[in-house]
């Protein structure tokens, strides 16, 4: 395969343009060179976030890669046809394309990482297959080998492959979708791994519910510092805060303490999580 080329990216953007709930929409449109990376917990958090992604694709006459575990495959199916996808149907035709990942991924790793050249020319040519001699030009890929390399403690493959992921999604005009097993809660996300993640991914949907994470979030900073001076200090934060990826305005906000205040970071993090899981089991 040819060398890729590096282009421009989508990266850098308004950092706190998403608003409340809009995963769901960022999904269903995610566009050339999109590289959206999900924070999971919850196993229905994550087949209802897939399932958008690839129905999103079918009902706008695109192709669609997944490349899921067969684990995780087993359970998108039912979801997908919930959603009204005619699974079978989209196979049939070459829409959908799904790529077994414990399959596919030793097929590209040498000595514990991978080999940019063979996964780049492995992709290309499921990309291909997927247009369909320009059947379906636009194209999506989700897929979790860079989450199998992080739940194996890879840290360092994992990341490289995110940054393979994101030439790809450049040098072949596609959108990808990934999601990792991670605590949007824990301190070390917030302090080594977000940072790392905003290299090389356009938008971060850290938790299913964003209008409960702007509660959580604001009710935390309050009583952190008090009403008075979290007003003053969001205000502060945001208006000097610059992040690579868009994201939840309230998910800017914990970055940029961390960034700029991480004695209090921790504070407001730690109330977060509960405030936030707090709400869910009551409104329960």
């Amino acid at each position: 395969m040819g060398q890729i080329m590096e282009t421009s990216s989508s990266h850098g953007s308004d950092p706190v343009s998403i608003g409340p709930e809009s995963w769901d929409g960022l999904l269903a449109a995610a566009g050339p060179r999109d590289h959206i990376v999900q924070l999971y917990q919850d196993q229905q958090f994550l087949n209802r976030a897939v399932c958008r992604f690839a129905a999103g694709a079918i009902a706008n006459g695109e192709g669609v890669i997944l490349v899921p575990t067969a684990t995780h495959w087993e359970a998108f199916r039912p979801r997908l046809a919930a959603e009204g996808v005619d699974v079978e149907g989209a196979q049939a035709r070459g829409q959908l394309t799904v790529v077994d990942a414990d399959e596919l991924l030793p097929r590209f790793m040498r000595d514990a990482m991978p080999d940019a050249p063979v996964f780049l020319g492995l992709a290309a040519d499921v990309i291909a297959n997927a247009r369909g001699q320009d059947r379906y030009p636009k194209v999506r890929w989700w897929g979790e080998m860079v989450n199998v390399l992080w739940e194996q403690g890879n840290v360092a493959a994992s990341m490289s492959l995110e940054d393979q992921f994101d030439r790809l999604a450049k040098h072949h005009e596609i959108a990808i979708f990934c999601s990792f097993v991670m605590d949007n809660f824990n301190s070390e996300v917030h302090s080594r791994l977000l940072p790392r993640l905003g290299q090389n991914h356009s938008h971060l949907i850290p938790v299913e519910d964003y209008a409960r994470l702007e509660r959580a979030v604001g009710d935390a900073l309050r009583q952190t510092v008090g009403a008075d001076d979290a007003r003053v200090l969001e205000q502060q934060l945001l208006a000097n805060y610059s992040q690579a990826f868009q994201m939840p305005r309230s998910q800017a906000l914990l970055l940029a303490l961390r960034e700029s205040l991480p004695d209090v970071a921790d504070s407001v993090l730690t109330r977060s999580r509960r405030l936030y899981h707090g709400s869910k089991l009551s409104a329960e």
